[in-house]
């Protein structure tokens, strides 16, 4: 069962300088830990339960999937969606022509606790247009920030929508139709104005598009298809450009 967004992987090339930007667009960050992986990194999470990663490589690794965006200038590059039973997910996804690679992941936090999950990938070439899956071995509160670390002074509160710019929309709708076993739906994007082919996953909603617009062609000509903006409930609204990486405040009714 997929049952939410569960992060979005913002890559940043100074894990330190990001989480004082961050801050100061009015995000909590609470540092996270380091990955056996040459990665480490910072989380924002909010009251539904997803979060921001902000992620930076502390040592170099050609070989890790996310190595290649460096050179890109990073942004939001992944997404992962939160599963239970992700074994049985795979074979799922395998009988649907979907090939995901299961492995072991861990974290070790500031304070010397080791979290440990199970994810799945999908192939690199899709990377950023499906998402890949997470099942928590550890419990998810220990992973996942929450209660007061989920508050904002900016008001964000959840992940509303997070949009995928693609080069070719038809494959990546029956991608995304065969994942979630839903068809979704044909609409208009009232903010940028282009037409996307939206799903919903548990309280969010991804949204994929192929254009045209000026920032998909920014994201496609930069860093290939992937998330191109993630659009977050606050009781604010503003759009907040971090680097590469584009949120909207969207407001929430009081």
């Amino acid at each position: 069962m997929l049952r939410q967004i569960d992060h979005l992987v913002v890559l940043v090339p100074d894990l330190e300088a990001a989480i004082q930007e961050y801050r100061r667009a009015g995000f909590t960050v609470v540092p996270g830990g380091t990955h056996p992986t040459g990665t480490h990194n910072a989380l924002i999470g909010f009251g539904d339960g997803a979060y921001l990663e902000l992620l930076a490589f502390y040592e170099d690794n050609p070989a890790h999937r996310w190595h290649r965006f460096r050179a890109a200038g990073g942004g939001i590059i992944d997404l992962c969606v939160l599963v239970e039973g992700i074994e049985m997910e795979c074979q799922r996804l395998e009988r649907a022509g979907f090939t995901y690679q299961l492995a072991a992941g861990s974290r070790t936090r500031p304070d010397g606790f080791t979290i440990a999950w199970k994810n799945a990938t999908p192939p690199d070439e899709l990377t950023g247009q499906l998402p890949f899956l997470i099942e928590d071995v550890t419990p998810r509160q220990e992973r996942v920030p929450h209660g007061q670390q989920a508050e904002h002074p900016n008001g964000a509160r959840g992940v509303a929508e997070v949009v995928i710019a693609v080069r070719d929309l038809a494959p990546v709708v029956s991608a995304w139709r065969a994942l979630l076993e839903a068809p979704g739906e044909a609409a208009d994007d009232p903010i940028l104005g282009i037409p996307v082919h939206r799903f919903a996953l548990g309280p969010h909603r991804v949204s994929l598009t192929a254009g045209p617009h000026p920032l998909i062609e920014e994201r496609l000509g930069r860093a290939g298809p992937g998330p191109l903006l993630a659009r977050l409930w606050a009781w604010t609204t503003a759009d907040v450009t971090l680097g590469p990486a584009r949120f909207a405040l969207l407001q929430l009714e009081r």
